[in-house]
C-alpha cells in the first residue's frame, strides 16, 4: 500500500468515526483533519470535498452488502431457490449491521446528501444485475418461471424495499425475521416453475 493510499484510509476511518458520532451534516472537513492529524489543505488534496469522502465511505457499505450477497450465491445451497433466499437474506444481514454501529451510521447508506444518492443508485444497478444473474440461471434450470430476468430481478428489487433503508431501519428487529420469511413465502414461492416443486423458507 502506498503512503497515499494509506493516508486515504486513515482519513476515510477518523471521517467514518465522526460521521457516526455527530451525522454526515455536522461533521466538517476542520474536524476530519484535526482528527487524523492533517492540515485541512493536506486533507483537500486527497478529497475535494466532504461529499467526497461521503461517497467513498456510503460505496465501501454498499460494497460491503453486495459481497455478502454474492458470497451467498457462491455458496452451496441445493434449489435455486434457496440460493436466491439465501442472497436475500445476507443482504439484510448486512444492512443491519450498520444499525449495529450504532449512532448516524445507517446515514452512510441512506440520505439526501447527492454523494450518498449516487452510490446508492450504483449499488442498485449492481445488486439488479446479480440478481437477474441467478434468475436467468433458475430459469434455465427450469425452477423459476422468470422469462424476463431483467424485468424480474427489478420487481424483486422493489418487493424487497421495505427491507431497505430506511425502513429497514425503522423496523422492531424481532419483527424483522417473520416478515423476510412472509416476503420470501409470497415472492419466491411466485417464482418457481409449477412442476410440483415446492418452496420451504
Amino acid at each position: 500500500m502506498s503512503a497515499c493510499d494509506s493516508r486515504r484510509g486513515q482519513i476515510l476511518q477518523a471521517a467514518e468515526g465522526l460521521f457516526r458520532v455527530h451525522g454526515p451534516a455536522r461533521t466538517t472537513m476542520a474536524e476530519i483533519a484535526r482528527e487524523v492529524g492533517l492540515g485541512v489543505g493536506t486533507l483537500y488534496l486527497e478529497f475535494p470535498s466532504k461529499d467526497a469522502i461521503l461517497e467513498a465511505l456510503s460505496d465501501r457499505w454498499h460494497e460491503a452488502v453486495l459481497s455478502a450477497m454474492r458470497a451467498a450465491a457462491e455458496a452451496p445451497h441445493g434449489s435455486h431457490g434457496a440460493r436466491l433466499q439465501a442472497v436475500l437474506d445476507a443482504r439484510l444481514a448486512a444492512l443491519l449491521r450498520l444499525v449495529d454501529e450504532g449512532g448516524h451510521a445507517p446515514e452512510l447508506v441512506h440520505c439526501a446528501a447527492p454523494s450518498i444518492v449516487s452510490a446508492h443508485a450504483r449499488f442498485l444497478g449492481s445488486e439488479r444485475a446479480l440478481l437477474e444473474g441467478l434468475l436467468r440461471e433458475g430459469h434455465g434450470a427450469l425452477e423459476f418461471d422468470a422469462p424476463n430476468p431483467e424485468l424480474t430481478a427489478l420487481t424483486l428489487v422493489r418487493a424487497y424495499g421495505s427491507f431497505s433503508p430506511p425502513w429497514v431501519f425503522k423496523f422492531p428487529r424481532e419483527d424483522l425475521d417473520q416478515a423476510l420469511a412472509a416476503m420470501h413465502r409470497l415472492v419466491l414461492r411466485g417464482l418457481l416453475h409449477r412442476r410440483g416443486l415446492h418452496f420451504s423458507p
